[in-house]
């Protein structure tokens, strides 16, 4: 029978042929349990005794599995992919973040972040076999890395720059990580049978890592980095540093800034959050009010900073940097990074009674108040010790003074509602000019004293 559009073929049924064996076709299929349910598996043959050499290979393929041994094939496979295709891997997935039962996307920023540790480990790493790495090879790329052994090019002004660099402990750290990720990844998907490096441990010191409140400018500092960037004529990056410490912004965040995005009837300034960061406004504070104000008479386009190089452009970051840590330098006070001008309005705010997770709102960061007084929070010493000058060594000393100043306190309010009810009650009388000089004698509840034992007379 031919078939058409309106009349299409019969549907072939199995013929059985005995042995979990049925024919459909030309193609003999064999009956199988796989992943706990019975089903027909197409052998690709006709003749029976081929179709009985393949129902056994998977039948043996099925008890390795169950019992944790690999087959020669996928042994192979294994043995032959290397490290850099499984980092391939791990980013056209999307670099996710690996959990028992599900893969979840990470923020574009934290990608371009990974995709930066990767260079260096590329190069170490790139072609040697996956199966083949163990935990000395981190102990070698460590010594690698710190003798200089990576060279990067990265522009400056718009020029090529190649250099030798050194990673610390902490970049060290980093770029295992995201390694470890990727290899986590190819164990999920059977790539590779287990994570060598999952258990390797930290080369840094938690004890020793700089947080960026660490990195914080006080009130006074920040006045004086201003100062010195205007006087050696670097406005722009004067408003800049200005900006984030009023505004609590990443520095990726604050070179997006736009007027257009500036709402001076609601006194917010729209911003795009980073890290997937909530809150998408920062409020004009009476400080930044009167910067933004200096900024829009001396702006020459819709960028709040374009570059003086580029001005469809922001300014550079890493020039920012740099101009940043000069001024910290010439002046002879503490390291200042941008983000520890976020930390300061985290601390100014923090000084000014907000809560932690009412900062962290404020400031775009999903992970909550915990952070907050982690890594951003900080308490200066001339805030401290107004605070600590409220303690109360002796407590029966002062609760003792405090309740007499309290129940002086006390009686005068019941002295004056006292004389605001008499005063509804006695009219004309005589008896007016002696609560009088009752409450002209009033003093440390004596008065009171007196006119709580004077009869008092009702004139109906």
């Amino acid at each position: 029978m031919h078939e058409t559009k309106n009349h299409p073929a019969a549907r072939q049924a199995f013929e059985p042929l005995g042995e979990g064996f049925a024919r459909k076709g030309q193609k003999i299929y064999a009956r199988l349990r796989l992943n706990g349910k019975l089903t027909w598996r197409s052998t690709g043959t006709n003749k029976l005794a081929q179709a009985r050499k393949w129902r056994e290979k998977w039948d043996n393929e099925q008890w390795n599995e169950k019992h944790g041994i690999e087959s020669k094939g996928v042994r192979l496979q294994q043995s032959r992919v290397t490290l850099e295709a499984l980092i391939n891997d791990y980013l056209q997935a999307g670099s996710p973040i690996i959990h028992k039962r599900s893969l979840k996307p990470k923020a574009q920023r934290t990608i371009q972040g990974e995709e930066y540790c990767f260079r260096p480990v590329r190069e170490f790493f790139g072609r040697m076999p996956a199966e083949r790495l163990a935990l000395n090879d981190c102990d070698r790329y460590f010594d690698w890395r710190a003798s200089g052994g990576y060279v990067t090019t990265f522009k400056v002004r718009s020029k090529e720059v190649t250099k030798r660099t050194r990673g610390g402990t902490r970049a060290v750290d980093l770029e295992l990580i995201v390694l470890s990720n990727a290899l986590s990844l190819a164990v999920r998907r059977g790539r590779l049978k287990a994570n060598p490096i999952r258990e390797r441990g930290r080369y840094t010191d938690r004890s020793r890592i700089r947080h960026c409140r660490e990195t914080a400018p006080t009130p006074d500092e920040l006045r004086q980095i201003v100062e010195w960037m205007e006087k050696q004529g670097h406005q722009q990056p004067a408003d800049f540093a200005q900006y984030l410490a009023y505004s609590g912004l990443r520095i990726g965040e604050g070179l997006g800034g736009r007027w257009g995005a500036v709402t001076w009837a609601e006194e917010l300034i729209h911003v795009k959050r980073s890290k997937k960061g909530l809150i998408p406004w920062v409020p004009i504070l009476p400080e930044m009010k009167k910067l933004l104000a200096g900024m829009k008479e001396r702006a020459t386009s819709d960028l709040m900073f374009p570059s003086v190089l580029n001005p469809d452009g922001a300014l550079d970051p890493s020039a920012f940097r740099r101009l940043l840590a000069k001024a910290c330098k010439e002046l002879g006070i503490r390291h200042v990074t941008p983000h520890g001008l976020r930390s300061y309005f985290v601390t100014q705010a923090r000084q000014s009674g907000l809560t932690d997770a009412e900062i962290a709102q404020l400031i775009g960061d999903k992970t909550g108040p915990s952070i907050i007084a982690e890594v951003y929070g900080d308490v200066r010493p001339d805030h401290l010790l107004n605070i600590a000058r409220k303690i109360q060594l002796t407590a029966a000393t002062r609760a003792t003074e405090a309740d007499s100043s309290r129940a002086r306190l006390s009686d005068r309010t019941l002295l004056h509602q006292f004389v605001a009810d008499i005063d509804t009650i006695i009219l004309d009388t005589p008896a007016a000019s002696a609560w009088a000089r009752h409450i002209d004698e009033a003093g440390d509840g004596l008065g009171l004293a007196k006119i709580q034992n004077e009869p008092v007379g009702v004139v109906g």
